[in-house]
């Protein structure tokens, strides 16, 4: 819901910010969550209000981007506002889920995130568009966990900005020595924002890519090379309701751990494995006919690239992205059936993926497309001309790195009983939701500090079937429990 209410208007929003405001304010795109589970380590202690809004107030002090709105967020000239008076009451809520197990909490649990990316934000003009919900089980034995989902307006954070504010949250609630705790926070003074991202990263484009990429984009069409359209589901249709569904799929740390040191045997990364694992489940579940090409993109987030004396810490909006199509003898290969043909072509896909992320981040941030968002006089109505028009990649993997905290999860605590700290993380769960104009899948790839992996599929209700995902979910999980049963992927 937009507002022309007046405020002190800090900045402009920047290319990237104002993207994704457009998006927001037409509903096409909602909401980036990241929900982490916290345990009680040394006790039955559990986050109440108190305790939370005491670590909570001073991650919002710490974190500018948490205490300001959105002024004229239904225009290409929207700006970021001061917000002098902030009621936790407005942000923060509680719930309990009824279950008979862990396994039916988690389903419920994934439902409620689902939940949260459909909502739209109110009032974001005098209201700070992110908002926190503690989750637990009632479950006959005290679970001893609580999940917190933190759900956030994507012009204010990025993915990762998502993790640093668990990472910070979770010291803040260890930090005994300021136990104080208020509702209502006050700033009368408006805060110093960081600098959008086309201000933090020296971008630098030469000359060919910025008329080739302009070209591309805005040329007439019928003087165009016409690309080849991937598999992508349904098209794009602003019409169809927005209902996010979300699948997570949990890697034990053991198994991903092997994972992991598989990849490095085969100099790739986990990204690149899971990228090419998709690939392989797509191609063997969709025909030739009626899926003979696949893309993907991947988000990188710009963190390495920010100016010298830059705070990195700082929650905002830094990411820019690779498309990346599987060459067609790849896809055949994986659908020949020929299990040793299966394993080589997931590894030598993994490889290209991890060839290519690293070949962009060598020449980052030189000849990168989001450094020519300014050229683009109004977003609105570039979305709009997307409806009706086919997606342009097939999915994509956003892959948030390993939580960092000194103090672990359960496990890690029994190894460390000298630590006075009172909680810890043993599970991340990142997602976007569904994503109206862009790919009908998503996989949020997160790890918590104890080594579990977890791999989210989202996705908007009936641009693919559910039936499509279940495959999809069941292919990815049999494939590391294969992995981890005999060393490779395929029977």
């Amino acid at each position: 819901m937009s507002s022309h209410d007046t405020g002190t208007s800090l900045r402009r929003l920047g290319p990237i910010e104002l993207y994704c405001s457009s998006r927001h304010h037409m509903g096409i795109y909602r909401c980036v969550i990241v929900t982490c589970r916290y345990h009680a380590l040394n006790s039955q202690e559990r986050i109440d209000q108190r305790t939370l809004y005491s670590a909570l107030g001073r991650v919002i002090l710490a974190q500018p981007m948490l205490r300001v709105g959105l002024l004229r967020d239904d225009t290409n000239e929207a700006s970021f506002a001061h917000i002098e008076k902030l009621s936790l009451g407005n942000h923060v809520s509680f719930l309990t889920l009824p279950c008979q197990s862990l396994d039916e909490y988690n389903e419920q649990l994934a439902t409620r995130q689902g939940w949260h990316h459909d909502q739209c934000w109110l009032d974001i003009a005098g209201r700070p568009p992110w908002r926190v919900e503690v989750v637990e089980p009632e479950l006959t034995e005290p679970s001893g966990f609580q999940d917190i989902i933190f759900a956030f307006h994507h012009s204010l954070c990025d993915g990762t900005s998502g993790r640093l504010f668990h990472e910070q949250l979770l010291r803040e609630l260890n930090n005994q020595s300021a136990p104080s705790a208020v509702e209502v926070l006050e700033f009368p003074q408006p805060p110093q924002l960081p600098d959008s991202q086309d201000e933090a990263v020296s971008f630098s484009s030469s000359p060919w890519f910025i008329v080739k990429t302009l070209w591309n984009e805005f040329g007439p069409s019928v003087l165009r090379s016409q690309k080849p359209i991937p598999w992508h589901g349904k098209g794009i249709d602003f019409s169809i309701p927005y209902t996010t569904r979300i699948r997570p799929i949990d890697v034990p740390a053991a198994v991903a751990s092997k994972l992991l040191g598989a990849c490095r045997q085969h100099k790739t990364s986990l990204t690149g494995l899971i990228h090419a694992l998709v690939l392989a489940s797509y191609a063997t579940r969709l025909s030739a006919d009626e899926a003979p090409f696949f893309a993907s993109i991947t988000p990188i987030s710009l963190r390495p690239y920010l100016r010298p004396g830059a705070d990195a810490s700082l929650l905002r909006v830094l990411v820019a992205s690779l498309t990346q199509e599987y060459p067609p003898e790849h896809v055949a290969q994986l659908r020949s059936g020929e299990p040793t043909s299966l394993d080589t072509c997931i590894w030598s896909t993994a490889q290209l993926v991890k060839g290519e992320l690293s070949r962009r981040a060598s020449t980052l941030p030189q000849d990168e497309i989001v450094s020519l968002m300014k050229y683009i006089p109004d977003w609105f109505a570039f979305f709009k001309a997307k409806d009706g028009q086919p997606r342009t990649h097939s999915w994509e993997l956003s892959n948030i790195g390993v939580f960092e905290a000194p103090c672990l999860a359960p496990a890690a605590a029994a190894a460390e009983p000298a630590s006075d700290a009172r909680f810890g993380v043993s599970r991340m769960c990142f997602t976007n939701g569904a994503v109206v104009a862009g790919a009908p899948v998503g996989l949020g790839v997160a790890s918590a500090p104890n080594g579990l992996l977890t791999i989210a599929l989202s996705w908007q209700q009936t641009v693919v079937t559910d039936d499509f995902i279940a495959g999809l979910a069941n292919d990815l999980l049999a494939f590391v429990q294969r992995f981890d049963h005999t060393g490779r992927f395929t029977t």
